[in-house]
């Protein structure tokens, strides 16, 4: 069994000032945490791989292509692979946890 606390990654990252980290990796999947503050830059950017993103603190808005949602704790959202998407407009601290299946860059772009 693995198990984190988001908070405790979150705290982490904020004192290392370091905005991601891989938290968890196994070859079907591997987990990410993310932290953003007002003025961070999250660029376009696309995966190969599925995603879900879980909102665990904060507020922003997730833009893609063909659209914008604004996201708050709570929301789970799904991307499908080769989805260009960044997190823009942050309120106060932003904090996401994402799963990617299988795990971020072992499919080829």
């Amino acid at each position: 069994m693995n198990q984190i606390n988001i908070d405790d990654v979150a705290d982490q990252l904020a004192a290392d000032g370091e905005t991601e980290t891989e938290a968890m990796r196994e070859v079907s999947f591997s987990l990410e945490v993310m932290r953003f503050e007002p003025g961070d830059e999250d660029p376009m950017h696309a995966h190969a791989e599925e995603e879900i993103y879980m909102i665990n603190a904060g507020e922003a808005t997730l833009v893609t292509d063909d659209e914008s949602v604004e996201v708050e704790p709570g929301d789970v959202v799904h991307l499908s692979p080769g989805t260009d998407h960044q997190f823009t407009d942050f309120d106060g601290e932003f904090v996401v946890t994402v799963v990617y299946a299988p795990a971020e860059g072992s499919q080829a772009v």
